[in-house]
């Protein structure tokens, strides 16, 4: 035992003085006191305070007593048990339950080393890599049988290693079938690190399952694109693969992709005993996610069907966005909107004009007739009115604005200007408040007029690739405007472009009028442009300086960005999810992420955000609903990390909301979960992994497959050296911390003051 003192050196004399002064204080006060207390009583009083105050002042000085303990750890003997749905198969014959196998053999061992008197002590821990660690016992009342989805062995050492960092093992155990669901490389990468955490205790893998088993056929191997565009052509490429068949001459195997019932693609080759790889291919018709089935015919009275089956997915996205442009006359500003779209591979411009046969396409001149429902408008994302007059005045704007509502896109144009023309026809009610301006007068404001970037409008995605912020004027070269419509933005609504210029006549006064408005109504995007020459923005190139080549215009750029926000929208701002994977296994633990941005692309790192997750029935009719709160949040990506459980096979869709002033809502996306899982396919054990684990970590592979491989094993555990560790602690305790400290010193001043009452002192 040894006392340990907090405070400095140089304050003892202080605290000293302190102490003797509180002394004296408190004889001298009792000296005084009225009346006089007996000598007896007064002795005692001083006593009490005295007591009191230099336990304070101890307290202050932070005595701390310290004492040394020695104690004898027995060596340590670590089973560490696979915990992936792989291990609770049910097996051949021979090997009926692994995970049973499994708990015996761990049982087993612990019995022979106890009738082997060695001082050992068993611990027991499951787990799968992918997941912490748990400790179990074989006395717990319930053992749950693994159900985690996916392993990763060598990941799985090293938390073990971590955790047993500080104890004495002497061995370490491994209980599995040998198989994982990473890449070697992954395994690899960490397998040095593995070996240097456990040098200090001898590593032995034990393998679960059959490592031969009957005949069987199964699909690995398989590569195909997560993503693809409809029409398309879609390639899946895998591997036949053939085991303890033996040598026999090739058969002919059937394998299909099939997507519920209908067959996408079939093909019958010559497989033989060894691996084929084979391919097929469809082109899709459709877009969404697409939940497809491959497929191998099974062997005569083969044993295992679920490696015969592999769930895949593919994401089809639209192959062009369409855009549809209504025009009373194709003039110069349609001819450059349709270039525009033709530098955007994934944008498709269908150009509709009057005629005398009335509206029809540019490219054919097939006869086009205006959408009578909201189904019809919606085939398109986009739709350009250059003009609202004529025939694009006749248009149902009622219906076209549900579409918008919907999330269609809209852009309106005015009138193409005559010559020397003032007045400028209105658009219709209904059209008039699509726009995201207010029209305030049906008359062209003449120019010169000069296009300037609004100051707020720098971070906006239409001007993405840009340098904006630089501050230079992206417009500098382009060409006045002869005319516009004067309007002002409406509320909710965002100018990014203005128009500079000078009435005729009036010298020094200027006039700042939108130009270009953008803007959200509900789900769809609104454009308006007020210029009366859109092209002649366009019309100028830079040459850059000594490359010899022709760069766009930012006018050029401005306008591809226009066309792919229209039809696109953006998805700088709001709530959207992040690097989603949209297929999961069954059994398998769900990751998402989401980020929430502001109008200006800037992260919210301190919003309230929750995902709602709904089954689909048949046809997509939505089921239960279930919500999760955020799991965490990653400050350096911005972005809101959700950890969901494994859920029953199916498909989902799931959905972001933000709680602010008003709810924000993410688009709905739809997640599948396959009936498929990696983990039913695992029907043996993969004995050259563990051979191949156990060399690198320099120890030893047993295959229990009888007693003598318990024997083996037994034998070998009884060589290694199992004497105690000898370890010390040191166990401190602060007597000044605490509630004891307070209750002593309370009841000293409250004796104090309870025989000063009683003798009536003042």
């Amino acid at each position: 035992m040894s006392i340990l003192w907090t405070s400095p050196a140089w304050s003892w004399p202080l605290l000293l003085v302190v102490a003797a002064g509180a002394m004296f204080l408190t004889v001298r006060f009792y000296g005084q006191s009225r009346p006089h207390p007996t000598v007896g009583l007064r002795r005692t009083l001083v006593i009490l305070r005295s007591a009191a105050l230099l336990l304070l002042v101890l307290a202050l000085a932070g005595p701390i007593l310290s004492r040394l303990n020695r104690q004898d750890v027995p060596g340590q003997l670590v089973f560490l048990v696979e915990d992936s749905a792989s291990m609770a198969l049910q097996g051949s014959p021979q090997y009926p339950d692994r995970w049973a196998q499994a708990l015996a053999t761990v049982a087993r061992v612990d019995s022979a080393l106890g009738n082997l008197d060695l001082n050992v002590e068993t611990r027991i821990l499951r787990g799968n890599g992918l997941a912490d660690l748990q400790e179990f016992g074989l006395d717990d009342p319930v053992i749950v049988e693994p159900l985690h989805h996916g392993t990763n062995l060598t990941a799985l050492l090293r938390k073990a290693a971590n955790r047993l960092a500080a104890d004495p093992v002497r061995g370490l155990i491994l209980v599995s079938d040998g198989q994982e669901t990473v890449r070697l490389a992954a395994n690899t990468q960490q397998g040095a690190g593995s070996a240097a955490l456990l040098s200090s205790a001898t590593f032995m893998a034990v393998g679960i399952g059959d490592p031969v088993g009957n005949s069987d056929r199964l699909i690995k191997d398989i590569r195909y694109p997560e993503t693809a565009f409809q029409g398309d052509q879609v390639l899946v490429e895998a591997t036949v693969m053939h085991r303890s068949l033996g040598p026999a001459a090739p058969t002919p195997v059937t394998v299909r992709l099939l997507q519920g019932d209908r067959i996408l693609a079939e093909k019958t080759l010559q497989a033989g005993p060894g691996a084929t790889n084979f391919e097929l291919s469809y082109v899709p018709s459709e877009s969404g996610l697409q939940m497809l089935e491959l497929e191998v015919s099974p062997l005569d009275n083969e044993r295992f069907l679920t490696n015969n089956r592999v769930s895949l997915g593919v994401d089809i996205h639209k192959a062009r966005t369409r855009l549809l442009l209504l025009a009373e006359k194709p003039g110069w500003n349609v001819r450059f909107l349709a270039q525009a779209a033709q530098r955007e591979t994934r944008l498709s411009l269908e150009v509709v004009y009057a005629s005398e046969k009335g509206l029809v396409f540019a490219d054919s001149l097939k006869p086009f007739v205006a959408p009578k429902s909201l189904q019809q408008w919606l085939e398109y994302e986009g739709v350009i009115l250059a003009g609202w007059s004529g025939a694009n005045g006749r248009l149902d704007h009622s219906l076209l604005g549900q579409a918008v509502e919907s999330g269609l896109g809209l852009m309106v144009l005015p009138d193409a200007m005559v010559s020397r023309a003032r007045r400028l026809a209105e658009p219709g009610p209904q059209l008039k408040a699509l726009l995201p301006v207010t029209l305030e007068q049906a008359a062209w404001k003449r120019g010169p007029l000069f296009a300037r970037l609004d100051s707020l409008a720098y971070d906006h995605p239409i001007f993405s690739g840009l340098a904006a912020a630089s501050g230079i004027n992206l417009l500098a070269q382009a060409p006045p405007l002869p005319a516009m419509v004067p309007c002002r933005t409406r509320d909710g609504f965002q100018s990014l472009l203005i128009a500079v210029g000078n009435e005729p006549g009036q010298v020094g006064q200027v006039d700042e009028v939108p130009l270009l408005v953008v803007g959200r109504r509900d789900a769809g995007r609104v454009a308006f442009w007020g210029g009366s020459r859109l092209w002649e923005m366009t019309f100028w190139n830079n040459v850059s300086a000594g490359k010899g080549k022709t760069e766009d215009h930012a006018a050029r750029q401005i306008l591809r960005n226009l066309l792919v926000w229209l039809a696109d929208g953006t998805r700088e701002s709001g709530l959207s999810f992040v690097g989603r994977q949209a297929f999961y296994q069954e059994g398998q633990s769900i990751q998402l992420a989401g980020q929430w941005r502001d109008m200006r692309g800037h992260a919210i790192a301190d919003g309230r955000v929750s995902l709602e997750i709904q089954r689909l029935g048949e046809g997509g009719t939505p089921g239960d609903s279930r919500s999760f709160p955020v799991s965490g949040f990653d400050s350096l990506r911005g972005q809101y990390d959700f950890n969901l459980p494994a859920m029953p096979p199916g498909r989902y869709s799931i959905q972001l909301l933000g709680h602010a002033d008003s709810v924000v809502e993410s688009p709905v996306e739809e997640l599948v979960i396959t009936s498929h899982s990696v983990e039913q396919t695992q029907v043996r054990q993969d004995a050259r992994k563990l051979q191949q684990l156990s060399e690198r970590l320099g120890g030893s592979y047993h295959n229990l497959h009888d007693d003598s491989g318990i024997n083996g094993l037994v034998k070998a555990l009884a060589g290694l050296d199992w004497n105690s560790t000898e370890i010390a602690s040191r166990r401190k305790w602060d007597p000044s911390a605490g509630w004891p400290f307070l209750v002593v010193v309370v009841l000293l001043l409250a004796c104090e003051w309870f025989l000063r009452r009683r003798h009536g002192l003042l």
